[in-house]
């Protein structure tokens, strides 16, 4: 760190120590912070009443310096107020680390938002962290993504959700959980009647997780957010999962389903399922194998599903005729506020009917995204201008227009038509780790 560095760090703990009222959130994301660093920094916040979110994405903090937070954090003199804690990519806190997190967890009142993505925690780390979960009855949301966390922490976890009627969010993404590990899970959610999301994208869960985390979702009704992208889960999957869908008691409101490779048989049975769902708000597929047959029962499932608010289908294998079904679904549906397409097969026949039913016909659809179709260029911005014009759309994701009263030129390429699409980049969450880290899925 140098001495410019050393300084701002300096000016800041003078700050925190003297209890600033303006400073209520301290960020050193990126500032390595040695031991003698740490506990400066932990002698600070001794002192302090005002901090209520403390960000300390890889800054090397190191076990040691876990141990002096938690002196910080457990002070019973000086009651904490830190009420989120992110140490996001500190992979040296390791397991002797998460033995002082889970301290903090028993012995802390004020903590609600733990983020520990990329901390090598391990299993042994999360048998701490989940034991202490046990009485904890503070922390609202805790996301421990990429901790190569295998079926035996799912397992410590499915006893404390068992256990835990406090915690609202939970993110498993990126690990090495599997469809055993998912059943752990399952049978804490039964129990489980405080936890609102889910999320467990990037994992192994395959058909079989899906199978038991859908009949233990039959039995539960607080859980609204379910992330399970990229998790092979197969036509099967697909199955169980529409089956949930279907029951009365299902209370899901988004169910993300990216990369699973989803044939037209798995998506048929998810379309028919919301014929009857009024719940679900947002559905994603992208990143599947969706053709169209899939499309045009996703077509009938639009013209009697009105509940149904955001649609992923960017990167599949739409084409013409998919196409041309869903808009003769959206000429009828009053409901859906966002369809992202991007990445699919269809050309100029589907693309102009998809234009002309929402210049003249559809007017709840506000969020269109039609990168890397087939369409030719110029009816590609003839259909974007017409758009621009006539439809209710407050984004549209092109090469040429990305909102209302703003278009690239039909010769833009390279780097700049890159540029253009990385601003439609949301359109396909494989593996969302929260809602929080996505406003689409």
């Amino acid at each position: 760190m140098g001495a410019g560095a050393s300084s701002g760090l300096g000016h800041l703990l003078k700050a925190v120590q003297e209890n600033d009222a303006t400073l209520t959130e301290v960020h050193v994301e990126r500032r390595q912070l040695s031991q003698k660093g740490m506990k400066k920094l932990s002698h600070a916040l001794s002192c302090n009443n005002v901090v209520q979110q403390l960000v300390m994405r890889e800054c090397g903090v190191e076990a040691i310096g876990m141990q002096h937070l938690s002196y910080a954090l457990c002070n019973t003199l000086q009651t904490s107020s830190i009420r989120k804690l992110d140490l996001t990519g500190n992979p040296d806190l390791n397991v002797v680390g998460a033995g002082h997190l889970a301290g903090v967890l028993e012995n802390n009142r004020v903590l609600q938002h733990l983020v520990l993505n990329n901390c090598n925690l391990g299993d042994h780390g999360i048998e701490q962290i989940a034991r202490a979960l046990h009485g904890n009855r503070t922390l609202i949301t805790l996301e421990l993504g990429t901790n190569s966390l295998t079926n035996a922490s799912a397992d410590c976890l499915g006893e404390a959700l068992a256990n835990n009627f406090r915690l609202e969010g939970l993110s498993l993404w990126q690990n090495e959980i599997t469809g055993e590990g998912a059943q752990c899970l399952a049978e804490g959610l039964q129990a489980n009647r405080s936890l609102l999301w889910l999320g467990l994208g990037g994992n192994q869960l395959e058909a079989e997780g899906a199978w038991a985390l859908a009949e233990s979702l039959k039995f539960n009704s607080s859980l609204l957010w379910l992330g399970l992208g990229g998790n092979q889960l197969g036509d099967r999957g697909a199955m169980h999962l529409a089956g949930l869908l279907q029951a009365n008691s299902c209370s899901l409101q988004s169910l993300g389903l990216g990369g699973n490779d989803i044939h037209d048989e798995g998506c048929v049975h998810l379309a028919l399922a919301l014929h009857s769902n009024t719940r679900l708000h947002s559905l994603g597929l992208g990143g599947n194998q969706i053709a169209d047959e899939g499309g045009k029962e996703i077509s009938e499932m639009l013209k009697r599903n009105q509940t149904l608010k955001k649609l992923l289908l960017s990167s599949n294998l739409l084409g013409d005729t998919a196409v041309v079904h869903l808009a003769d679904g959206l000429s009828v549906n009053t409901g859906l506020e966002m369809l992202l397409l991007a990445d699919n097969p269809f050309g100029d026949e589907g693309g102009r009917q998809l234009s002309l039913v929402l210049s003249q016909g559809n007017r709840s659809l506000r969020v269109l995204d039609l990168h890397g179709t087939h369409m030719s260029k110029p009816v590609e911005k003839e259909m974007v201008m017409e758009l621009h014009k006539h439809s209710s759309l407050t984004k549209l994701g092109s090469d040429y227009g990305n909102e209302k009263g703003t278009q690239y030129p039909a010769q833009m390429e390279g780097a700049a038509r890159k540029q253009a699409r990385q601003l439609t980049e949301q359109r396909f969450y494989q593996q969302a780790a929260s809602p929080s880290t996505t406003q689409l899925y």
